[in-house]
């Protein structure tokens, strides 16, 4: 009897895929049995007669459209009879038990068809509760479905061992990943604020989606209402490859160096946000047609890093397949074993969080580094500016000081006459640079110092406006209240132009009633507003005629700014705002008319 018995159990054994040791607090790499339905119509009953094959607990088989069965058998060779059967992707349609119970198969669902707080066992990974007596053999069978990949690992724990590792521990450092990634956002996104370059908010894009998209992934989504809607919610991934494109086209330059590709490369990134809200209404198959885009989405992006790299050996290039090369290596990796071509481990698996962790830091490092590059050389050329400004002043007092210390020393016996001379000298050398009537500089100082600055700003790739005023009806103004009151209200003009001066602006009297101002590391729509706050501050202001009468006077204004990539002078600018002046005066006086590039 005893024999008989022996040899029962040992035949139980033999037909035992999974063994629980004496010791056991997990149990992984074994060996269970997998039966696929490609009709999805079989039934507990159909399966438990099939033949199946054996797999590790470890597996990918690509992208399967059927259910597929798996079977375990268990031998329970340790003192306890509770454990948890733990799979580990959240994004599994269905993942439903089964287990034989009094002759019957009882069930019970997990997976994405059911909320998470109706679950057995609190975790977002389908998780089931196993109940097998010491020395007791026991078979279950697993249906499961998935819309993505069929890969996957199943491992078995004693209870509590699963309950003292597991919790919400390894949520919270899947969160404090995700939570770096999204402060990573919010410092592109601040950058973006101050300089107004697309290439962060591209990013700040970029880093936002793919955030959302790990937490999917990562089954984090399934602690909030939005699991319910969990197909709808991975339009993220065609989200986030938009803007990995955009960001990769702004960076690269690729405008300027490749621009015939840059519409074409821009509107492939534009495709990925029109499947990403095909997604959002039917899931398929517009996500099986993105995932077939992004497939060469690598192969785009190195091919037109690498031949703008062999044309201008630019750094930013060098940059950008450094990193790109770590993160294409760990998501093709995942890519690969989604798709079955390699097989499922640790690395194959989880590589990307770190290759894209390290991509994403990385050119965060470096998009930071240009904005510090940026700050620095916009005060550098603030700098220059000013330094030019001062020279320029202390030369002219200083030949100034010297001719008139000459000229004193030489003819200090001479009467009033010479006196009359040394005064003369000092203000033909005035003369040279400034207005007399308004003390501004004059047309001469404006030709000579345009040139310097427009050289300056094409060297460093700055911004440089100008705007040109011309008195409303100044004609009648004389003719009305003469020339003298005509001057004053050129002074006028001429004080209020000082008062709202800029430190960096160049003001000069052009010529009769017309003014210049010559604005650096400023654009277009700016200049605009400086232009319409010069026009308020005129409109508004009082004059006093010889009658004792209030009088007022407007200008008009034409504003324009230097293509500092094309334009070697600042003529074809001031054509501009000369142009835009007279339709100014035309359209009805006393407005602004910006000019711009065409």
């Amino acid at each position: 009897m005893r024999i008989l018995l022996f040899v029962l159990l040992f035949i139980n054994t033999l037909f035992s895929n999974i063994i629980l040791d004496k010791n056991i607090d997990k149990k992984s790499n074994f060996i269970l049995e997998k039966f696929y339905d490609s009709s999805k119509k079989l039934t507990i009953e159909n399966i438990e007669t099939k033949s199946f094959e054996k797999i590790p607990s470890q597996f990918t088989f690509g992208h399967e459209k059927g259910n597929i069965w798996f079977r375990f058998v268990i031998k329970n060779h340790s003192l306890y009879e509770d454990f948890i059967l733990n799979f580990s992707e959240a994004y599994y349609h269905e993942m439903t038990l089964y287990k034989k119970v009094n002759n019957s198969w009882e069930k019970e669902k997990n997976g994405l068809i059911l909320p998470f707080k109706q679950r057995e066992v609190l975790n977002h990974n389908p998780t089931f509760h196993l109940k097998i007596k010491p020395n007791q053999i026991q078979t279950f069978y697993i249906k499961g479905n998935s819309k993505l990949t069929t890969s996957g690992e199943f491992e078995i724990y004693k209870k509590e061992y699963f309950n003292s590792i597991h919790g919400h521990s390894n949520d919270i450092l899947y969160m404090f990943y995700l939570g770096a990634i999204f402060t990573i956002t919010l410092i592109n996104l601040f950058i973006y604020f101050r300089l107004k370059e697309r290439v962060y908010l591209y990013y700040s894009g970029y880093t936002f989606f793919y955030t959302l998209w790990a937490a999917a992934y990562g089954g984090l989504i399934l602690y909030t209402p939005v699991y319910q809607f969990f197909y709808k919610f991975l339009m993220v991934t065609p989200m986030f490859i938009m803007f990995l494109i955009l960001f990769s086209s702004e960076f690269l330059n690729v405008k300027k160096h490749l621009p015939k590709l840059y519409k074409p490369l821009n509107i492939f990134g534009y495709i990925f946000g029109v499947l990403a809200i095909l997604i959002v209404f039917s899931f398929e198959p517009w996500f099986e047609i993105m995932n077939t885009l992004a497939s060469v989405l690598f192969l785009v992006l190195f091919s037109v890093a690498i031949y703008i790299l062999r044309k201008n050996n630019d750094i930013n290039t060098k940059y950008y397949l450094f990193a790109m090369s770590v993160y294409m290596v760990s998501m093709s990796l995942m890519s690969a074993m989604a798709n079955g071509w390699i097989e499922n481990s640790d690395i194959n698996r989880y590589s990307f969080l770190f290759g894209s962790f390290f991509e994403i830091l990385f050119f965060t490092l470096v998009l930071t580094n240009r904005f510090y590059i940026f700050q620095s050389e916009k005060f550098k050329i603030q700098n220059e500016l000013l330094e030019l400004k001062d020279k320029n002043e202390i030369i002219l007092e200083k030949k100034i000081e010297d001719r008139t210390k000459n000229l004193t020393e030489s003819n200090n016996k001479l009467s009033a006459l010479v006196e009359e001379r040394e005064l003369l000298l000092k203000e033909l050398k005035l003369l040279t640079i400034t207005d007399p009537m308004t003390t501004l500089y004059n047309r001469r100082y404006f030709a000579e110092i345009s040139k310097s600055i427009v050289a300056l700003s094409k060297r460093k790739k700055e911004n440089l406006s100008i705007i040109m005023i011309d008195i409303d009806k100044f004609k009648n103004v004389n003719d009305t209240y003469g020339h003298q009151f005509g001057d004053d209200v050129i002074i006028s003009l001429s004080r209020i132009l000082i008062e709202s001066q800029r430190k960096s602006d160049i003001i000069c009297r052009y010529g009769g009633e017309e003014f210049i101002i010559l604005l650096p590391y400023t654009a277009l729509d700016a200049t605009a507003v400086v232009a319409e706050k010069i026009r308020i501050l005129v409109e508004s202001s009082r004059m006093t005629l010889p009658s004792n009468e209030r009088f007022k006077f407007t200008i008009s204004l034409g504003v324009a700014q230097v293509d500092i990539e094309k334009e070697t002078n600042i003529n074809d600018a001031l054509k501009r705002a000369d142009d835009g002046l007279y339709q100014a005066k035309n359209s009805g006086r006393n407005n602004v008319v910006v000019n711009a590039l065409k």
